[in-house]
């Protein structure tokens, strides 16, 4: 760990040429390790931010350097300002150790899910979902932009859960509901540099998390998507991908929707929440 809070390991590889480096957060999930993957498949050196799962966040980075890719690792917790600082610090210096990187791509993908309802809420709670889920993109992205050359891509992570109502999770979806603002809003701040900020709507996505072999959680979730179902890391992953990607250079201040669906609230009747559901599931088991 480092003096400024941060947990820091630097990644290894040939140096040759201009390489494309992109900032993952949260990358220690299913979709962020989904995404880190399919960034280092396209090229990008990888710094992947983890919150406390040191363990599972050196398994991602041997994974990437396996497949001859670059990654760096930081843990810093994203819900206290320095902690935003120590990353955009980090990025800094590994600028200046890697002069062949080109900061192109900042994905803000760490989340706190599964909030308390809307009776059960305390204003900690919800400074806490609105610290990880909207400020820290806020403000990584007010740091790192200034180290992005013309044509670097902001990748925001929304939800589902913003277009519909979720009392049972009602300081989440408030968050994605303004990660999706900041997205609109910050597109046109930060064109004048010739970089692009678009979101991700993913719906459910089978994340590893143990209530995902529930055939009640499952059933519950694809009730959501048009399409059934629940979706796949790698499938937000792509999108991502794709948004980080010169095929999107022309594409900015908008979503790209991945969720089967699920914005169209095409469901029937709810009876449940997912808490609830995980929370029955462990009680079974």
């Amino acid at each position: 760990m480092s003096g400024d809070g941060a947990r820091v390991a630097g990644g290894t590889g040939p140096d040759s040429g201009t390489v494309r480096f992109a900032v993952v957060t949260g990358a220690t999930g299913g979709i962020g390790s989904a995404i880190c993957a399919a960034l280092a498949d396209s090229g990008h050196a990888v710094l992947a931010h983890y919150g406390s799962r040191e363990e599972r966040a050196r398994e991602l980075q041997q994974k990437l350097r396996d497949r001859g890719a670059r990654c760096h690792l930081i843990g810093a917790d994203l819900g206290d300002p320095a902690g935003v600082d120590a990353v955009v610090r980090h990025v800094g210096a590994l600028l200046e150790e890697h002069p062949e990187y080109r900061l192109t791509a900042l994905v803000n993908n760490a989340a706190k899910m599964l909030s308390p309802s809307f009776a059960d809420t305390t204003p900690a709670d919800f400074d806490r979902y609105f610290a990880i889920n909207t400020r820290a993109p806020f403000f990584l992205a007010q740091g790192l932009v200034p180290l992005m050359p013309p044509g670097g891509s902001v990748v925001n992570m929304s939800s589902a859960s913003a277009h519909f109502s979720s009392p049972g999770d009602i300081s989440y979806a408030m968050s994605k509901a303004a990660v999706e603002s900041l997205t609109r809003n910050m597109a046109e701040a930060i064109a004048s540099r010739g970089i692009r900020v678009n979101a991700v709507i993913p719906g459910f996505t089978d994340n590893g998390h143990p209530g995902f072999r529930s055939a009640a959680v499952r059933e519950y979730m694809a009730s959501f998507a048009v399409l059934g179902g629940v979706s796949e890391p790698e499938t937000v992953a792509a999108a991502v991908a794709f948004l980080a990607s010169d095929a999107a250079k022309r594409t900015t201040g908008t979503t790209l929707d991945v969720s089967g669906g699920s914005t169209l609230s095409a469901r029937g009747a709810r009876k449940h929440s997912v808490k609830e559901l995980l929370a029955e599931d462990q009680e079974e088991v």
